[in-house]
Formats: structure tokens, sequence, C-alpha cells
């Protein structure tokens, strides 16, 4: 009898170690007890229940049960991750709106190509916008716009009969890259009237003097003009690159502008 309870306290000494909050004691009048064991000697057992610490004899113990008093333990829930920045949403781009630029609207042009009474009608040249186009408080076309021209006519003179004729006009451009025909007038060399007159519509006022008091655009078309005027029997009528000519609208001409 001694052997079993020195068995039974070996094993509640060894098993006291876990952790246990539910144990079972069976007494042998029959009782149950529910509680936590807390320790014991070879011939007591010390078991709390709800109604407070109890002290048992080793001999009224059949049996001490330790059991689990939780079910299943959750696995730790994952930290949530932490919050990103949010990513700034462009605005959405502005409708286009539509600029008219009126009939007699100028264009003050430079020559990127040489063209002659030479070349036979329907031949091509290629310009460019010598300042920005202003319409009201918006820019129509930029500066260094490139526009498109052809010679409309032209005839060249035989030696000493008669006097070659040039007409060059500008015909379109390209906005998005698409392509915007439009009609001007024949070309004018650029004075400095022109010039200024450009330039002051660009808000460029700054750049007028340096333009219109000895540039080489300036000085070309100046000699453009005294050519055509003085241009003699037989003579080629040629005008070469870096000219500023002028050409004005022959129509209205509507423009899609951003913002």
């Amino acid at each position: 009898m001694k052997t079993r309870i020195c068995l039974l306290l070996v094993v509640i000494v060894l098993v006291s170690g876990t952790s246990s909050y539910a144990d079972i004691l069976e007494l042998k009048n029959g009782t149950i007890l529910s509680g936590k064991y807390t320790g014991g000697t070879a011939g007591t057992l010390r078991f709390e229940t709800n109604a407070g610490l109890q002290v048992i004899q080793t001999g009224q113990i059949i049996a001490l049960t330790f059991t689990s008093s939780g079910g299943p333990v959750a696995p730790p829930t994952p930290a949530a991750p932490a919050p990103t920045a949010p990513v700034p949403v462009p605005p959405p781009p502005s409708a286009p709106r539509i600029i008219t630029l009126p009939t007699g609207t100028m264009l003050l042009v430079r020559m990127m190509d040489s063209i002659s009474s030479r070349n036979k009608a329907g031949s091509t040249f290629t310009t460019k916008l010598e300042y920005d186009l202003v319409v009201g408080d918006s820019v129509a076309l930029k500066g260094g716009t490139k526009i498109y021209g052809k010679v409309k006519s032209s005839t060249q003179a035989r030696r000493a009969v008669g006097k070659s004729t040039l007409d060059i006009r500008l015909t379109q451009l390209i906005i998005n890259g698409k392509p915007v025909p439009f009609a001007t007038s024949g070309f004018k060399a650029a004075g400095e009237a022109s010039i200024k007159k450009a330039a002051r519509g660009a808000l460029a006022g700054a750049a007028i003097g340096a333009i219109a008091d000895g540039s080489d655009g300036a000085r070309t078309g100046a000699a453009i003009g005294g050519t055509l005027g003085a241009l003699r029997k037989g003579q080629t009528i040629t005008i070469p690159p870096g000219a500023l000519l002028e050409f004005n609208l022959a129509q209205p001409l509507k423009l899609s502008v951003s913002g």
C-alpha cells in the first residue's frame, strides 16, 4: 500500500511542473474534486477547489488527473501590414480649347530652305514661326513651330528677256501629329515694323532691338525686298535659308489648344 502511495506521489511531483488549471482528484469514498493541485508531502496532498485549499491524506486518494482547461490554442494573428502611402492621382488633362486666328493675322516666319523662281509650281519648302503667336492670354502657336509652304507660281525669265516672278504661300502646319491646312497671301520681305509688331505680340519686347537692329534675318529680308524692287531682266529671284518673311492669313484658322 505504501509503495502505491509513493508511486502516486512521484507521478504527482513529476506532473506538477506542467501548468494545469482543471485537475481532477478522485477519492476512495467516491468523491471527485475539480481544482488545482498545489503540492504535497509523502503523507498529504494539497488541492485547491472553489471551496478553498484542502489537505487530503494520500491514503484516501485513488487517482489524480491533470487536464488542460483550455481548448486548442489559436495561432497568433499575423500583424497587419503597415499602411502604404496613397499614390497621388494626376488630375485629368484639361479639355482642349478652340482658338480662331482671324483673317489677316500676320505670320512672321524664317525660311529653313532655299527657294527661287527656278522652282516649279507645287515645290515645297519649310519655315518656322519666329515668335509665339498670342491670342488674348493664350499662346495659339509656339515660336519655332514648323510651317510648310508651296510655290504657287513661278516664271524664270530668259536671259535679258522679261522678269522672273515667284509667288509662294504657306499651306500647312502639324499640330499633335495631325496636318492642319490653311491659306495665306503671298509673301513680303519682313521689315522692322513687322518684326517689332510680332515681337510685341509674343511679349518679347527685350528682343525687339536685337532683331530689328541688324539681325541676319532682318537684313536678308530687306535685301530680298530691295532685290524684288530692282530686279533686272533675266535675273533669278532667290530666297535663301534664314530670311524672315511675312505672310497674312487669307481666311480664319481654327486651332485646338490645350488648357
